[in-house]
């Protein structure tokens, strides 16, 4: 059992290996039940990663979907700034 500490929000970092067990990931929602003179935790909802092609869907974009393959604007004029730089 591990310890942990209590901020001035009530806050508490739940321990690694307990995160790992119940797969309890950043924007997973949990729920605390009282039981006497104890507190549980259950995972309610877990969050699966977001990659970068959920980008449009997650900013409610309806226009046409670009493959990331073909976004190398911004990359190659980043490349050549950095290399003009030199």
């Amino acid at each position: 059992m591990a310890a942990v500490s209590v901020t001035s929000k009530g806050q508490v970092t739940i321990p690694k290996r307990v995160r790992q067990a119940l797969g309890i990931t950043p924007g997973s929602k949990v729920e605390f039940d009282l039981k006497g003179g104890s507190a549980s935790l259950k995972l309610v909802k877990r969050r699966a990663p977001t990659r970068v092609e959920d980008g449009p869907a997650i900013l409610n974009y309806a226009g046409p979907r670009i493959p990331i393959a073909q976004m190398h604007g911004g990359i190659a004029m980043k490349k050549a700034h950095k290399h003009a730089r030199r």
